[in-house]
């Protein structure tokens, strides 16, 4: 039996189209679930591609022990950056290996000296980890501190150039430290 040509669903358009705009997004696996950090629209594939791929490079050269990715899906069709974020999350939960937190490094046994200011953020975001289960917001500092945003910003910059914190860049809540707990002073 020939079906008549008429008969079959249309073939889909080709969602490689020279004419096609592309949406591009940046991930990253941290606080044990992969986020989407950064999302932007480009006029065609080829710039999408070189934005993710500078980006996802950019970020892995400065946080090291977190995975990044990147993904670039043309706009209004399947899959969206939310279907890559889904797959990512399912493929974390499945136990794939390149989808999975990187294995934890042991901090050095030399940790950067901090000055008493510095190690009552330090102490701070400890307490404030412990109690709520969750980092601080910079907000959560700023309040307790009873200092400007800019403040914080600096002190966060600061304890994250000396080693004593990580973070990644967008992601809310994402202050982890790399101080032992023993080393910090008392929260005063």
């Amino acid at each position: 039996m020939n079906p008549d040509r008429n008969s079959l669903p249309p073939t889909p358009p080709d969602r490689f189209e020279a004419d096609a705009r592309y949406e591009a997004g940046i991930f990253a696996l941290a606080e044990g679930c992969w986020t989407l950090l950064q999302r932007r629209t480009y006029p065609d594939r080829a710039a999408a591609s070189r934005w993710m791929r500078s980006r996802a490079e950019a970020l892995q050269q400065r946080h090291p022990e977190h995975r990044i990715r990147g993904s670039a899906v043309p706009l209004g069709a399947w899959p969206t950056l939310d279907d890559v974020l889904a797959d990512y999350e399912a493929k974390r939960k499945s136990g794939e290996p390149e989808f999975t937190p990187l294995p934890s490094v042991a901090p050095p046994h030399v940790v950067a000296p901090f000055t008493d200011r510095q190690g009552q953020y330090l102490a701070f975001i400890h307490a404030y980890t412990r109690l709520h289960g969750q980092p601080p917001a910079e907000a959560d500092l700023q309040r307790y501190f009873d200092v400007t945003p800019p403040v914080v910003e600096d002190m966060i910059l600061t304890l994250e150039r000396k080693r004593l914190i990580t973070r990644v860049p967008g992601a809310a809540r994402s202050i982890q430290l790399l101080v032992p707990p023993e080393r910090l002073p008392p929260l005063q």
